[in-house]
């Protein structure tokens, strides 16, 4: 029971939020709700409180990364988990404008999992440190973020 409830936002195409992946996060007792694009995203934000918010970079009407930089002027504690083809210019970009982690797809959903509860520890205890997040990812697909 790592999610306790805690909300989390999916935006994304068909592919991307697949029932496997719905089920592995509600397996996990978070509570979730799928939007297809970023504008969509937006407007479900303003509407309700999240945790968390895990977007695919490619979405349509606004991608992933323009989603990431109107989150942070609105809600710059909000963490932002990114996923992308694995291209080493993307996962810097994310990283630079503040996402929390950017992950390769396909996504272990076991290292998802761990990601979101790593994001939602940094807001409770914002003295989780990148080394420590390096650590438990050291397989090279994920990037966090620092707050140092």
């Amino acid at each position: 029971m790592i999610g306790y409830g805690k909300r989390v936002l999916v935006v994304g195409d068909e592919e991307f939020v697949d029932s496997f992946l719905i089920g592995e996060l509600d397996l996990h007792c978070f509570v979730v709700a799928t939007v297809a694009d970023g504008l969509q995203a937006l407007n479900e934000l303003r509407r309700r409180h999240f945790d968390a918010v895990i977007a695919y970079v490619q979405t349509p009407n606004l991608n992933g990364l323009a989603l990431l930089y109107q989150c942070r002027l609105v809600w710059p504690q909000l963490p932002i988990i990114l996923v992308s083809e694995p291209h080493e210019d993307v996962v810097d970009l994310a990283i630079n404008r503040g996402a929390y982690a950017c992950l390769a797809k396909p996504v272990e959903t076991r290292k998802l999992i761990h990601v979101v509860s790593g994001a939602l520890a940094h807001i409770v205890d914002p003295g989780l440190q990148r080394e420590q997040l390096s650590e438990a990812f050291s397989g090279g697909s994920i990037r966090p973020y620092s707050t140092i």
